[in-house]
């Protein structure tokens, strides 16, 4: 039977990343496989209708890789630099920037390049075929089963691992059906994910965007729940769509998209752009804090397997990156130690939390808060009292300043609701108090149900009053 160290299930952005990292830092030392579904031309695809995504990332993860395995990036993968993401109220009166410079991806040619980095550094890619189960011994993760797809007969297939990756998407059935005890959730609430829908597009002649900039649109109206985006690709060069929270819309996301497209001169006769086979689509992403627990006996998860999109954003593409290169140098360790129990994984979660996934929790509970007020509440929120400094602060998880008092004041007698500005002083706290916990994350697993049970109880109280 077919043995190896490391089995990365799912070439997206995290399983490239991750397969990269641990034959890049372990000097090609440990034997990796890297599996997909998809041929090696259309790694990280996520449907027949291609890469569908915001294709932005934050210049801040593209120098995390820089600085921990020295690669650099351009064209071109690296479509077009921005300098700011710029969020506009319903009204489209104020505009503040809520995150700094980043880039907008060629997303097929992105998923290319990292792919290439990993077969360079030694990784081997077999496309073309599925995981479908783990196989566990004495309570460890040791193998997987699968089959081969895209021919005319699926073939059955097993083999043995020191260690499995599982990056292969949000709803992953090893995950779900994760054969061993562990503190990994294995399901994720149909309240904390949002579909979304995207299309590239040209604009016609004669109409141009600033391309300096990314835009969100907040309209509870056109995108009940989520937001709008149009990020420049050039001038005249768009990826365009908009996520929503889908209970509180009873029109197809297909349809909100087209109603928006038809109120907006800039994309009158516009063309509908299909490079790389990358077309207009709709896919489900996750919105909450990544999964507590990222590890188990001989079994990791990363990216939209552990629900790393920021709960605001929904962006996944730097938090994937960042848990690649983490999970990867996790895996490195392990094999040079022998040792893939659950406790000496562990490391992993304290790596992430502490680059990334400290302030998520906190962005959880504020997309509570933000998915109950109406265009007229966030039209006064972000005139009077949400400045650029608040803005990046929210980005970022952290707490945003809310005196002087007569500052408050001002916001509760202009928004005229008093269960408004007791949301926003109530999910203040709560934002604190996860804050806290997560700055505490236990430092072994033994600590851990204790500690994720006053999480959970936060997150479910606030979920209970904002319902």
């Amino acid at each position: 039977m077919e043995e190896r160290d490391v089995v990365v299930v799912g070439a997206g952005i995290a399983g490239c990343m991750t397969a990269a990292t641990i034959a890049i830092k372990s000097k090609n030392k440990v034997d990796v496989l890297l599996l997909d579904r998809n041929p090696e031309a259309e790694v990280g695809k996520k449907t027949t209708l291609g890469w569908v995504c915001g294709d932005a990332v934050g210049e801040h993860h593209i120098k995390f890789l820089n600085e921990h395995l020295g690669v650099t990036y351009g064209k071109p993968e690296m479509e077009n630099r921005v300098t700011a993401v710029y969020v506009y109220s319903p009204d489209m009166k104020v505009r503040v920037p809520f995150e700094g410079p980043g880039y907008v991806l060629d997303r097929p040619k992105f998923g290319k390049r990292l792919l290439d980095d990993a077969l360079k550094a030694g990784v081997e890619f077999r496309g073309g075929v599925q995981a479908l189960d783990l196989v566990e011994d004495s309570g460890r993760i040791v193998g997987l089963k699968g089959q081969t797809v895209g021919g005319t007969i699926n073939q059955p297939f097993e083999m043995r691992t020191k260690l499995v990756i599982d990056t292969s998407g949000m709803s992953t059935k090893l995950r779900r059906n994760l054969p061993i005890p562990s503190h990994i959730e294995k399901e994720i609430d149909k309240d904390d994910i949002e579909p979304t829908a995207r299309l590239n597009a040209k604009l016609r002649d004669g109409v141009e965007v600033e391309p300096f900039h990314c835009d969100i649109y907040l309209d509870q109206e056109k995108a009940p729940g989520g937001y709008l985006w149009l990020f420049p690709k050039s001038e005249d060069k768009v990826n365009i769509g908009l996520g929503i929270q889908q209970k509180r819309s009873q029109k197809p996301l297909s349809a909100l998209l087209k109603d928006w497209l038809a109120t907006d001169d800039r994309f009158k006769e516009m063309t509908p752009l299909s490079d790389d086979s990358n077309l207009t689509g709709s896919w489900q992403v996750s919105v909450r804090h990544q999964n507590d627990c990222l590890v188990a006996n001989g079994y990791m998860i990363c990216g939209d397997t552990a629900w790393f999109p920021n709960p605001i954003s929904a962006g996944g593409i730097g938090p994937g990156l960042i848990g690649g290169v983490l999970a990867g140098e996790t895996a490195v360790r392990a094999v040079e130690q022998n040792d893939f129990s659950e406790k000496n994984l562990w490391q992993y979660n304290l790596d992430f939390v502490r680059h990334y996934g400290s302030k998520t929790a906190g962005l959880e509970a504020f997309r509570m808060y933000l998915q109950t007020l109406n265009n007229q509440e966030i039209n006064y929120g972000m005139r009077h009292f949400l400045s650029g400094k608040e803005a990046t602060e929210i980005s970022l998880g952290e707490m945003p300043h809310l005196s002087p008092f007569g500052k408050m004041v001002k916001l509760f007698l202009g928004l005229g609701s008093y269960k408004a500005f007791r949301g926003l002083v109530y999910t203040m706290k709560q934002m604190e108090a996860l804050n806290n916990l997560y700055q505490n994350y236990p430092k072994d697993p033994s600590q851990f149900e204790a500690w994720k049970h006053h999480v959970d109880s936060i997150l479910a109280e606030t979920r209970t009053r904002f319902s």
